[in-house]
This record gives structure tokens, sequence and C-alpha cells, in this order.
């Protein structure tokens, strides 16, 4: 891997943005001047005419499409494929950091919280790549993380960058693997209760009571019969037991009865019945289960995987005092926060 001094000498991350939205046409604008781009196939048309690529001519646009905008730094490439528009924002990390914390952090987050997410979002940029194979380093979903242009750019996201300018998350003088969630439910997860090839020895269980204000601290949710078994693609279910959980309360093995018998790991279990039936159903994967008639009450607590920084925590502890160190020294537990 290539050192960090050697990286951050790149100038620039670039971000696909808006892909989520699969769009066929939008507007660009650019110091008052529009330009209508149009997706046909694997051909752009700029203003009705064929251009391989449009360039936006100076820093800062804007995009429409619909009935909603959102506006950007940096300057912006564009290209069609498959009949969609491929849109690639170029900013500055800076600004790319300042708005990833505005869309990921909790609402009115204190500065110390918010600098203790600009150190990971920064370490990510770095450790995290997902899109070797594509001509972007980032994505704008949370695959990679949030970005929202300027829409979640404050004053506040902006003095926490600044504030923490340079400073990244190590282990033994290497940056960390980062991940963060919204919620723990109280305590967090080791890694290998979600990811069972995943290890690092900072991504381990600590308890986590400061995320005790967030409204997914503990949930409750009730699937039938039917739609769980139109989720795991079988004719019924008759009964579901968890197999064995961690020490952490995450499920580890979960054994579903019915038309077949068949264990999935808890974490694979959540992820199928969100993608199937909405992210507001199953929220994490420490939960009980009961049936109930023809349905299953599932009880649990936490938003999100559990593993790393907990971002409800991290508000709770900076309410308390904590500064973002000693936030991130705890749920990291024998990291450092160095400056490069």
């Amino acid at each position: 891997m290539l050192s960090i001094k050697l990286i951050m000498m790149i100038v620039g991350v670039n971000v696909n943005i808006l892909s989520s939205h699969h769009l066929e046409e939008a507007a660009v604008i650019v110091d008052g001047h529009k330009d209508i781009l149009k997706a046909r196939r694997s051909n752009l048309y700029v203003n009705e005419k064929s251009s391989e690529r449009y360039r936006s001519p100076s820093e800062g646009f804007s995009i429409e499409w619909k009935d909603k905008s959102r506006s950007y730094e940096g300057s912006l490439e564009v290209w069609a494929e498959d009949g969609e528009l491929i849109l690639v924002n170029k900013v500055e990390e800076d600004a790319y950091l300042a708005s990833v914390v505005g869309a990921e952090m909790v609402p009115g987050a204190e500065l110390e919280a918010l600098k203790a997410q600009v150190v990971l979002c920064r370490t990510f940029i770095y450790t995290g790549c997902r899109h070797q194979d594509e001509p972007w380093d980032l994505c704008d979903l949370t695959h990679c993380q949030s970005y929202r242009g300027l829409e979640t750019v404050t004053a506040a996201t902006g003095k926490a960058v600044a504030e923490t300018e340079g400073m990244f998350l190590t282990y033994h003088g290497e940056p960390c693997k980062i991940y963060y969630h919204s919620t723990s439910g109280g305590r967090t997860a080791d890694a290998r209760s979600i990811w069972p090839d995943e290890y690092a020895p900072y991504l381990r269980s600590v308890p986590d009571h400061y995320c005790s204000a967030s409204p997914h601290y503990s949930w409750r949710y009730t699937l039938t019969s039917s739609q769980i078994a139109q989720a795991l693609d079988i004719t019924h279910v008759s009964d579901i037991e968890v197999v064995e959980s961690a020490p952490d309360n995450r499920v580890i093995e979960i054994r579903i009865r019915g038309s077949e018998s068949v264990i999935y790991l808890g974490w694979q279990f959540r992820m199928i019945m969100t993608r199937k039936l909405g992210w507001g159903t199953l929220k994490s994967s420490w939960f009980e289960v009961h049936k109930d008639g023809e349905g299953f009450i599932f009880t649990g607590h936490g938003l999100g995987h559990g593993v790393g920084f907990s971002q409800w925590g991290a508000a709770g502890m900076a309410d308390d005092g904590a500064g973002f160190k000693e936030i991130l020294a705890h749920y990291y537990p024998g990291t450092e926060v160095k400056r490069w």
C-alpha cells in the first residue's frame, strides 16, 4: 500500500454521485449557465448534441433532476452507460469531509463528536477503497460514506475538519480499518460476530451506555411467516430458533424451519430481511425472536452492524465532556490519533 504521505500528494477525491437515482436526464448549472444532459443507451447528449464526455468548466456546480436539486464544490465529469448518466465529482478532501461528516453524524452533535467522525472519515478514504475497478475512488452512498455536497456542510463540520487537519486513526503506526455505525444498543460488536473472517485487535466489543438517547437503542418488529418465507425464497416458515449468540449479544447462527431447515449467519439473515422487506425491519443482528400466532416478534437493540464507533454513543460521550481522542480510544481500544 502506498504511504499516506505519498497519497496525500494526490489532489482531490473522485466521488461517484447520485447513482442511486439512476438518472437518464439532468440539468447541470455552472455560473448561471444550464446544460441539459441526457443518456441514450451509452451515448451522452449535451443540449441535444452528441458528446463523449461533459466536464464542468469551473469549480462548483448544481444538478437538477425531476423536482430535486443539489449543489457541490469541485468539478464534474459525466458520461453515459447503459442508459444512465455516470456523474463523478472531483472535490478537495476537506470539502468532501465537511459534507460527509454532516451527512453521517447525529444532527446537533457537539464539536468533539464531529471531530472524531472526521478522523474516521479521513482514515477511511485511504484504507476503505471499495471501487478499485471503477474510474472513481468513492461512491456517495453508505457503501462508502454518505456524501451530499453542500447540502450537509455547516460551520461546525468545517470547523471539525480544520481542527483535525491531517489526523488519522492508527494502530501500531498504521492506519486502521474503519467501521462505524449509528447505535450499538449498549455494547458494540466484535467484528467477528458480524463478519467471521474480519479481525483486528481494536475491532472488539466494548460497553456503550452512551448511546441510550438514540431512538434505535431498543426496538421491536413483527414479521409474518409469509413475509419471512418470501424474503428467503422458500414456501413457508413454521419456526425460527436462535442457535447461537456471541458474548456481545449478536446472533451468530439462526435456524429457519419450514419447507426447508436452513441455518443462516445472524448478520446474513438480517441483511436478507432488510434488503427484501425494508431497512426499518431488523435494525441489527442483536435480537431475540418469539413466535406469536402466524408471525414472529423480533426484539432487539441498536442500528447497524455495531462494529467500532457508535455515532449516537460518540454524541453522548461528547455531551459528557469527552474529547475526540478519548472518544476514539473508547471505541477502538489500543489505537492512537496521529498527524501526517
